[in-house]
């Protein structure tokens, strides 16, 4: 569960990038929690597809040098090797991570729009688009993404199978799925569950 601070910190952030028709939407712990169980989750995690070149770069940059602690020199490096970079909050301190491409293919055009918490609904990744991107996380060693695909998967409320097992096979994360798949349906917590796979 999150506090005021972090939903503050989402309304701003979501409130700057509508406001210059910047293609993004909310994933990583924020999904997680949405579709799965609630959670807390120290940082705020965007898909977001930007160029250097893009005059909405340069107007992203300016708005976040108001109340937020940026690198401009690194962020204009990130966004050209479609990497990761970071804000920083002034005033909750909160941590933004910006995820410059998208991992998925398409995702960026499969967005939903949730209702997060009352009163705020955003931009948010697809549920299936949100299970793949844990399954990336899982190749690299992350038992608490291997947690959140087990209980997304959990609650299958608008998940489209198919669509999720043919994109898993195409981005050579078949395997890993199979596995969350199996986990998922022990009916387990995901606590009791034996996550060394």
């Amino acid at each position: 569960m999150q506090d005021e601070h972090f939903w503050a910190c989402v309304r701003r952030i979501s409130s700057i990038l509508g406001g210059l028709a910047i293609p993004y939407h909310f994933t990583g712990g924020l999904a997680s929690s949405f579709y799965g169980e609630p959670r807390f989750t120290q940082d705020i995690d965007i898909v977001i597809r930007l160029s250097v070149d893009d005059p909405a770069t340069n107007a992203l940059l300016e708005r976040l040098s108001t109340g937020y602690f940026i690198d401009r020199q690194t962020i204009r490096d990130a966004i050209r090797r479609n990497s990761i970079f970071q804000a920083l909050e002034d005033e909750t301190g909160m941590r933004i991570d910006f995820h410059v491409g998208e991992k998925i293919p398409g995702e960026l055009q499969r967005t939903g729009y949730k209702e997060v918490a009352t009163g705020l609904t955003i931009p948010l990744v697809a549920k299936e688009d949100a299970i793949l991107s844990k399954l990336f996380w899982i190749q690299l060693g992350s038992g608490k993404s291997k947690r959140d695909a087990i209980q997304m998967l959990k609650n299958p409320e608008d998940l489209d199978f198919s669509r999720l097992r043919l994109q898993a096979a195409r981005l050579g994360l078949a395997d890993e799925l199979s596995r969350i798949e199996k986990a998922a349906a022990s009916g387990q917590n995901a606590e009791d569950l034996d996550l060394n796979f």
